[in-house]
């Protein structure tokens, strides 16, 4: 028998600490909300008042918590546990909050406190029914002291020092989310070609596990896995990584299936938002009934079926002292303003083929060749629909050129 604290009774929470009490476990709980924790005392464990309360005196305490924000405040908060931990506990975070909050954690731990960041690869009813696997990133002495009592939720898995564990969930799920909204685009198709959605999904389910859990689902069913937590887990795998690639567009849907108000609903709503959902288009080019543009450096139109749009104010060449970048000199103002602009577009998961429109408000119309040899760098692809105006100033007196321009995100 182990002394243990349970802090966090979510969904994930409440199976996974009635386990620990039905093995046997001396168990105390906390949770934010008091009424979460309430059946578990008919399970055998004794309800706390605050985290500090319900550490004291245990040689084990295990957090289930949303995020990493309410990991810390639960530790390191007012009525936190750290400061009331007894000497030589382990902590056990099974909560999914990244490896860098993982390192921040554990450097925050008084001396001689073990800790284990410990996510777990399953849902409800793999907590329900022990059968987790817990991605266990340890000290080989801190995961000894607490893999026995961690083993009546699933099967404890050493995956490398603090930090490990956490890493490889963000991989986890970052191939489980992307795998859903797949499986959406996937439909859509069927969709599109007449295939029966029964017949793709049957024939999906039998590579594919997550189109098996879609297969299964029922309307009625609580989330297993909330959407927003996905959300929240796909931010963390691509937290400073380039915005760009398959989970960087994964995150766009996401954030759109928020957006819709689908956060707390089960990640198997991302498949069917996406499926319903037309992915945005944008087609540049001229009309046969018209003559081409004497100009090939813009298109007359640009087409763009459903999807968001991104709108940047204009741009100058302003460094961030305030002042223009090379008073007089075009082509690095041009540089500098088109270099800003690619960095938003990208910061949005866009690039200048995705623009629909630029707009150039320029002090000297015969200075526009300079101009326009730097953007034909950065526009390779078809050009897009564009006005150059030529204006007395800017708000800037050293200022050449202002640009602003409308992009369709994928």
């Amino acid at each position: 028998m182990t002394r243990i604290a349970f802090l966090g009774l979510g969904r994930m929470g409440v199976p996974m600490a009635r386990r620990l009490a039905a093995a046997g476990h001396d168990l105390t709980v906390w949770n934010r909300t008091p009424a979460r924790a309430a059946p578990l005392a008919g399970s055998g464990a004794a309800v706390r008042g605050t985290p500090a309360e319900a550490v004291r005196d245990r040689e084990l305490v295990v957090t289930m918590l949303t995020d990493a924000a309410a990991v810390e405040d639960v530790l390191f908060g007012p009525d936190g546990a750290a400061p009331a931990l007894p000497p030589g506990a382990v902590i056990a975070d099974m909560s999914t909050i990244g490896p860098d909050a993982v390192h921040r954690v554990r450097s925050r731990l008084p001396e001689g406190i073990g800790y284990v960041d410990a996510p777990v690869s399953g849902s409800v009813p793999h907590a329900e029914a022990g059968e987790l696997v817990i991605l266990a990133g340890a000290a080989q002495d801190d995961l000894a002291r607490c893999a026995s009592a961690l083993a009546a939720l699933g099967q404890v898995r050493h995956v490398g020092p603090p930090g490990s564990g956490a890493a490889l969930k963000l991989v986890v799920n970052g191939a489980l989310v992307g795998s859903f909204a797949v499986l959406g685009e996937a439909l859509a198709v069927a969709d599109r070609l007449g295939v029966d959605s029964g017949l793709a999904l049957d024939a999906l389910a039998r590579i594919s596990p997550q189109a098996r859990r879609l297969k299964e689902h029922t309307g009625g069913e609580p989330p297993r896995f909330t959407l927003a937590l996905a959300a929240k887990d796909i931010g963390l795998a691509l937290d400073g990584s380039p915005p760009a690639g398959v989970l960087s567009a994964v995150r766009a849907r996401t954030d759109a299936a928020l957006a819709a108000g689908l956060g707390g609903h089960d990640l198997v709503a991302l498949t069917d938002h996406i499926r319903r959902t037309p992915t945005m288009r944008l087609t540049l080019g001229n009309p046969e009934t018209v003559p081409a543009p004497p100009n090939p450096a813009y298109s007359h139109t640009a087409y763009v079926t459903q999807g968001p749009m991104l709108y940047v104010s204009g741009q100058i060449a302003l460094g961030e002292d305030g002042q223009v970048d090379k008073p007089g000199d075009m082509t690095r103002q041009s540089e500098v303003v088109l270099s800003l602009l690619e960095r938003i577009l990208a910061a949005h998961g866009a690039g200048f083929g995705d623009v629909v429109n630029i707009r150039t408000f320029i002090t000297d119309m015969d200075r526009l060749r300079e101009y326009g040899a730097v953007r034909r760098r950065y526009f390779t692809g078809p050009p897009p629909t564009s006005t150059t105006v030529e204006v007395s100033r800017l708000f800037h007196p050293d200022a050449l050129l202002e640009v602003e321009i409308v992009a369709a995100v994928p």
